[in-house]
């Protein structure tokens, strides 16, 4: 694990935060110069200097999915959000040291992001710059995030039990392993030690450096564990793995994790898969954050999480419980069983990429849910609309229905789900009418729901009922 020096005096000049789903960010001339050093930005050629800053910096603003422009009527920098958040370091342009940070918060709080990843079982988790330095910052994620996942490759790579294989020469009471015999009868008989037998065993040991490792990793996470922040499911899934590693490992002493030691250990070929992922997993662990009780701060490694994942996944896992409760057929992108096929393809490939992100089936009815992390059904309710974001929209709408054709069932229902990010937001929904003036058994809703499971299974039942008033 990498440490800061002075951690208690290291100042962060340069702070930008922002909001995903947010408001641009307008960084007028005389703040950005505050991002150079003393006598390093001539304000008459801010783009000369900015493309400096950017060379260095653009890949962090990248890994946060912020874009940029230039706005030569304000001679101001503008920063966007995008559907990330998250934390990354920013780089002075003259050295190239961390001089300070970009932070995209969640509109929902960073409890409530906690909150979700718990509800979905952690099956979804952040994304880490491997390669940067520790950095101290608010919004720096714990280690204990990969706890249970470090922990489930230790466990797995356990499951072969590899041994050491070593040559010992020992004395014993009894005859045991290859015998000297000429050292036993010159050296034991002549002098009555008739039960002093010199020889050479092999020793199928499981007492070797990755193991001392891995329970050094394992007494770590038990650390990292026991603080009350730590969400209950973490503490039970990582608990039963604990006692399983634990039980296998026994007789063997913990090493002090050490990312070097790890990298140096050589695996057996039968061996190197499962243990080379276990060792990969525990160097990604050192490399995260430790919470600093005498700093006060938080050490972590850049962080991402793309939110539009993170609503399916969330949609996939609630969609499922609704499912279940009804006694309907369930399928889904995330679970790799909703793929529309074609017959006869040939050469024509593209078309199976058709995957609706879930379907919902039971007798002659199916359900139709294309999640959508964007801002139409907003835009679309205050007029807001551009051509760009009209033509997009109809696009999804092209999609879901396009979905929904390859349903035989009698009555179908499809659902555009957006995030509800705003308390006035109104649902909309439709019935089709063909191209003869006839009124089909299809219904298309655009439904924005939010980050609460009551709320959502609510809204799930009313489309299934067909009570579409309920929620417009």
């Amino acid at each position: 694990m990498m440490y800061l020096e002075n951690a208690g005096e290291y100042n962060m000049k340069v702070k930008i935060s922002l909001t995903e789903f947010g408001d641009e960010k307008i960084i007028p001339l005389e703040e950005l110069k505050n991002w150079f050093p003393s006598g390093r930005f001539d304000k008459r050629y801010p783009l000369n200097y900015l493309k400096k800053w950017l060379h260095i910096n653009e890949k962090y603003l990248g890994f946060l999915g912020v874009t940029y422009r230039w706005d030569d009527d304000k001679n101001s920098l503008i920063l966007i959000p995008g559907n990330k958040i998250g934390l990354a370091p920013l780089r002075n342009p003259y050295g190239a040291e961390v001089y300070g940070g970009i932070i995209v918060r969640p509109r929902l709080g960073w409890i409530k992001i906690y909150d979700i990843l718990e509800y979905i079982d952690w099956i979804y988790q952040p994304n880490f710059l491997k390669d940067e330095e520790p950095i101290i910052s608010n919004g720096v994620l714990p280690r204990w995030f990969k706890a249970v996942n470090t922990l489930d490759t230790i466990s797995q790579a356990l499951v072969l039990f590899m041994k050491g294989i070593e040559e010992k020469r020992i004395i014993s009471r009894v005859p045991k392993g290859n015998i000297d015999w000429y050292s036993y009868s010159t050296q034991s008989v002549p002098y009555g030690k008739y039960d002093r037998f010199s020889s050479r065993i092999t020793d199928y040991s499981i007492d070797l450096e990755i193991h001392r490792q891995f329970i050094g990793i394992v007494k770590m996470i038990e650390d990292d564990i026991s603080g009350p922040e730590v969400p209950i499911k973490i503490k039970n899934k990582a608990g039963q793995l604990i006692l399983n590693i634990e039980r296998k490992l026994q007789n063997v002493e913990p090493n002090t994790p050490d990312i070097e030691k790890l990298k140096k250990i050589k695996i057996p070929n039968f061996y190197r898969q499962k243990y080379d992922t276990a060792i990969k997993a525990c160097i990604e662990y050192l490399w995260q954050s430790k919470f600093s009780m005498e700093a006060g701060n938080l050490y972590g490694l850049p962080w991402s999480i793309e939110m539009d994942r993170l609503f399916e996944y969330w949609i996939e896992y609630w969609a499922y419980i609704f499912a279940k409760r009804l006694g309907a057929h369930f399928y889904s992108d995330i679970r790799r069983n909703s793929r529309i096929r074609f017959y006869n393809l040939k050469n024509w490939k593209t078309l199976k990429l058709l995957k609706p992100d879930v379907i919902i089936e039971k007798n002659d009815k199916s359900m139709i849910l294309e999640v959508k992390y964007k801002k139409h059904l907003l835009y679309l309710q205050y007029g807001k609309s551009s051509s760009d974001i009209l033509e997009e929209h109809r696009y999804d709408i092209h999609q879901l229905l396009s979905y929904m054709s390859g349903s035989v069932k009698e009555k179908k229902i499809g659902c555009l789900i957006y995030p509800k990010i705003s308390d006035n937001l109104a649902n909309q929904y439709a019935t089709l009418i063909n191209y003869t003036n006839t009124r089909s058994n299809v219904d298309v809703v655009l439904c924005g729901i939010p980050f609460q499971p009551e709320e959502f299974i609510r809204i799930l039942e009313d489309l299934w009922s067909e009570k579409y008033a309920a929620f417009a």
